[in-house]
C-alpha cells in the first residue's frame, strides 16, 4: 500500500443543522477497518457520535445530573456476526443486559398485557449509557476522530484515483482512498433544503445511489425526557410499548439499567409518534425510515470509486440493522485491498 491507499473517510453529519449522525453503522464500519489494517479518519460536525445510540444530559436545580437515552433505549440481537461484536462488547464491559421486567399498556382498558412475553428476548444496553459503545468504537487504535469537523464536499479525483474532502468553510480534509458515509443526507434534497446549501456528494458521481437515497420515507418520531423524584410503584415494568395510542410508542425507566445511577430523580423516556405526523413542525429529522433500500447487499456500494453508505435505512429501522450495514460496508471496503 502507498500513503494514502489505506486510509479510509467515514463521514457522519456535514452540518451543524442535522442531529449527530456518526452512527452506530459508521462506528463498527470504522472499528472493523481498523482492525484489519486500515487507517480511518472519521469526521463529524457534531461534538460526539450519535445517531441512535443518542444520550441527553440535563441539570436539575439542585445540581443534580440526569442522563436520558433518548435514542434507542436498547436493542435485540439475532445475526451471528452481530452477536460475536455484542459478546466481545460485554466483555469489555461496554454493554450488559437489561434484565427487568418488560410488557405492554392498552389504553383502552387501561392493562398492563403480556409481561412475561415481552420479556423473552434479551435486551442489551449500552453502560453507563448508550452512547458509550460508539464512543469506544471511534477510540480504537487505527481510529482518529475529529469531531465537531463538518464536510462540505466530498471530490473525485479522477486522475489520481482519490476522494478529496472539504470541510465547510473550504479547508482541505485529506485525500482519502475510500470513503463511507452513514448519513442518507450526504446526497438528498433534503441537505440543500434544511442548509441552502449544496449535497456534500455530487449525485451525479453516483446516480444509482442518488436514485436509492432521494426519496427515503421516514417515520417521525419524539422523546419526551421526564424525571420523577421517586420510583413508580404503580407501574410493574421497567419498560413497556403503548398499544391502542395514537401518540405514546414506548416508555422505560432509565434509570433501573444496568451501570445508571439515580439516587433521587428517576429519568424516564418516553417514545412518541402519531404526535410528530400532526406537528412536523418540531421535527429535525428525528426519524426511523420506513423502507430497507439495501435489504440484500446490507449497504450501498460503489465499487469503482470505493464509496458505501450504510445505516439502518439500509436493512431494517433498528440498532441491529445499523451494525448489520456497518460491518457489510466494512467488509466492502476492506476487499479493495
Amino acid at each position: 500500500m502507498n500513503s494514502v491507499a489505506n486510509k479510509v473517510a467515514v463521514v457522519g453529519s456535514g452540518s451543524e443543522h442535522f442531529e449527530p449522525t456518526l452512527s452506530f453503522s459508521g462506528a463498527v464500519c470504522a472499528s472493523i477497518l481498523a482492525r484489519n489494517g486500515v487507517s480511518v479518519t472519521i469526521f463529524e460536525s457534531a461534538r460526539g457520535p450519535g445517531g441512535r445510540m443518542s444520550q441527553r444530559r440535563e441539570v436539575t436545580e439542585e445540581g443534580r445530573e440526569l442522563v436520558f437515552d433518548h435514542g434507542a433505549p436498547y436493542f435485540s440481537v439475532s445475526n451471528a456476526e452481530v452477536w460475536d461484536l455484542v459478546r466481545e462488547w460485554e466483555s469489555r464491559g461496554l454493554v450488559a443486559e437489561w434484565d427487568e421486567n418488560f410488557g405492554a399498556f392498552d389504553c383502552i382498558s387501561h392493562k398492563f398485557l403480556g409481561i412475561q412475553q415481552e420479556g423473552l428476548t434479551k435486551k442489551y444496553v449500552g453502560v453507563p449509557g448508550m452512547n458509550a459503545i460508539c464512543r469506544a468504537l471511534c477510540q480504537e487504535t487505527g481510529v482518529e476522530s475529529k469531531f465537531g469537523v463538518g464536510v462540505g464536499r466530498l471530490e473525485w479525483l479522477e486522475d489520481e484515483n482519490l476522494w478529496s474532502l472539504m470541510g465547510l468553510d473550504g479547508q482541505n480534509l485529506g485525500q482519502f482512498q475510500g470513503v463511507v458515509a452513514s448519513d442518507k443526507n450526504i446526497v438528498s434534497p433534503r441537505f440543500t433544503n434544511v442548509t441552502g446549501r449544496a449535497p456534500p456528494l455530487d449525485m451525479n458521481l453516483v446516480p444509482g445511489m442518488a436514485v436509492k437515497l432521494q426519496d427515503i420515507p421516514v417515520i417521525p418520531c419524539f422523546a419526551l425526557m421526564i424525571a420523577f423524584a421517586e420510583p413508580l410503584s404503580a407501574i410493574p415494568t421497567k419498560g413497556f410499548r403503548v398499544v391502542n395510542s395514537e401518540v405514546l410508542s414506548w416508555a422505560a425507566c432509565d434509570s433501573s439499567k444496568p451501570g445508571r445511577s439515580a439516587t433521587r430523580y428517576v429519568p424516564v423516556c418516553c417514545i412518541l409518534n402519531k404526535f410528530m405526523e400532526r406537528n412536523t413542525q418540531f421535527s429535525r429529522g428525528s426519524a426511523f425510515p420506513g423502507t430497507s433500500i439495501a435489504r440484500e447487499e446490507k449497504c450501498l456500494w460503489e465499487k469503482n470509486k470505493r464509496l458505501a453508505i450504510c445505516g439502518d435505512f439500509c436493512v431494517s429501522p433498528n440498532i441491529e440493522g445499523a451494525i448489520v450495514s456497518g460491518i457489510a460496508a466494512a467488509s466492502k471496503l476492506s476487499s479493495c485491498w
